[in-house]
């Protein structure tokens, strides 16, 4: 009855369950940290806003998985000082591979944060939200 069971288990890894889960180590791999070297008066670092007057924050991802990658998929919020959520941006990396240790800018444009809003921002959260591993 185990050897029924394992058979399976066996053939669903040799068949790309492997591939899913190394997807998933090399996404937690991947790094994100706002850019601290701009500093934008009345802003928080890597915050800055554009001639169309949109939000943007910049950062720099990280590739500490020991494989190359790219490009890799960044997803961010705002918020405001009571934790309302302001707008949503997704960015990826322009450089499509990043070899092991490399660091790549992105720069995410919140479209729908404008105007007032720009200053009722406090908090945010970036995250990596997807990364192809490179033959």
């Amino acid at each position: 009855m185990k050897a029924a069971i394992a058979w399976p288990i066996v053939a669903i890894a040799m068949l790309g369950g492997v591939d899913a889960t190394h997807a998933t180590d090399v996404k937690d791999q991947v790094k994100i940290e706002i850019e601290s070297t701009e500093v934008h008066q009345g802003m928080e670092p890597g915050m800055y806003v554009c001639a169309a007057g949109h939000l943007h924050i910049k950062g720099t991802v990280h590739n500490l998985a020991g494989v190359p990658v790219g490009p890799v998929k960044v997803a961010g919020k705002v918020f405001d000082a009571d934790g309302k959520l302001l707008g949503t941006a997704t960015a990826s990396t322009k450089r499509s591979v990043l070899n092991p240790n490399d660091k790549a800018e992105v720069n995410l444009e919140f479209l729908t944060v404008t105007g007032p809003l720009i200053k009722q921002v406090k908090n945010q959260d970036l995250a990596v939200v997807a990364v192809e591993s490179k033959p």
